[in-house]
């Protein structure tokens, strides 16, 4: 990126998934927003103009091997177009990851790419982790669910989505605690291999409180 080129605080970026469910996403793109479709993502976008609002790419990119480059181009005709070989080292998703880093991107939404594919999903959730380590955090959402990297302190506003989780990806995590939560855990140790944070609940008044004092986890917030 050369020195003229826009910074952007936040990107939104549209991959490839099953499910989406654009009228039941919380984080909604601003005018201010840097917005990337990545190949399969060029589909989310358009259900997302559809049923939620008229936006219009700054970049589309990927081989495009599974959302053909002339249909893009007829519906995002303002769009930077980046094209990669099929043949290439990344996913299309990481290769939007590290532009929209390369513009000054703090924070990352990546919008669909869940369900379908298991190894696609897992990919998604192990990119947040390189995206916090290039210094910024991240989101993954279909709409129905929300999944970021807990922080040393989270807060779970009341009112969302009615189940949350926390999933360790180290083998063990220390000093966990949940307050305000249907099944609380106080300073506990939880093991990758079998852990009992999945599907606890909000109380009915109030927000809920996440520690994790070592060791890295996925919270994710799901409805029905």
């Amino acid at each position: 990126m050369n020195g003229t080129e826009k910074k952007y605080h936040r990107a939104f970026i549209f991959t490839g998934g099953v499910g989406f469910c654009p009228e039941k996403m919380t984080l909604i793109p601003d005018d201010d927003d840097l917005v990337i479709a990545a190949d399969s993502g060029c589909s989310a976008l358009l259900q997302f103009c559809e049923r939620v609002k008229k936006i219009s790419p700054h970049i589309v990119l990927g081989d495009m091997d599974s959302f053909d480059k002339k249909e893009s181009l007829e519906n995002f005709p303002n769009a930077e177009f980046l094209s990669f070989p099929p043949e290439k080292d990344d996913t299309d998703t990481a290769l939007a990851v590290d532009t929209a880093l390369e513009h000054g991107c703090l924070e990352i939404i990546l919008v669909c790419g869940l369900g379908g594919r298991l190894d696609h999903t897992l990919a998604i959730v192990y990119l947040l982790e390189h995206i916090r380590a290039r210094g910024a955090e991240a989101f993954v959402t279909d709409g129905k669910n929300l999944a970021y990297l807990a922080k040393r302190q989270n807060v779970v506003k009341h009112g969302g989505r009615k189940y949350v989780s926390l999933i360790p990806l180290d083998k063990t995590l220390h000093g966990v605690k949940m307050d305000g939560f249907y099944y609380p855990l106080d300073a506990a140790t939880l093991e990758r291999s079998r852990f009992l944070s999945i599907s606890n609940e909000l109380r009915t008044e109030g927000d809920g409180h996440i520690t994790v004092e070592e060791g890295t986890a996925l919270i994710v917030e799901t409805g029905d």
